[in-house]
């Protein structure tokens, strides 16, 4: 059992969606879950989304697949079923705002 079969269907949908952008934009993904990095420089979908939701909330760090950071999402679990809520903040610039966009949008 992972920890995200305990999110609701709305978050886990925004997340897998933000995961699979980031990914299919060939970018390397780190999760923090605010007390430790638990994934590093990820392209696994799995181990990304494994990682998830262990705790109320999340770090996603972005990286070029050079290692350049490129951004970092924020995600809080709880605050909407439907999971609109969830990406509380992310880094303002043009690569973040589409990837919120293409997981946010239905």
């Amino acid at each position: 059992m992972t920890a995200m079969e305990h999110a609701t269907v709305g978050e886990r949908t925004v997340a897998r969606r933000l995961v699979n952008a980031i990914l299919a934009a060939g970018h390397l993904v780190s999760v923090n879950d605010g007390e430790e990095w638990t994934v590093l420089k990820s392209r696994s979908t799995t181990e990304i989304i494994y990682a998830l939701a262990s705790t109320g909330e999340d770090y996603i760090r972005v990286r070029h697949s050079d290692g350049g950071v490129v951004g970092t999402f924020s995600l809080i679990w709880g605050n909407d079923p439907s999971g609109e809520e969830l990406i509380s903040d992310h880094t303002d610039n043009e690569a973040m705002g589409e990837l919120y966009r293409l997981a946010t949008s239905n």
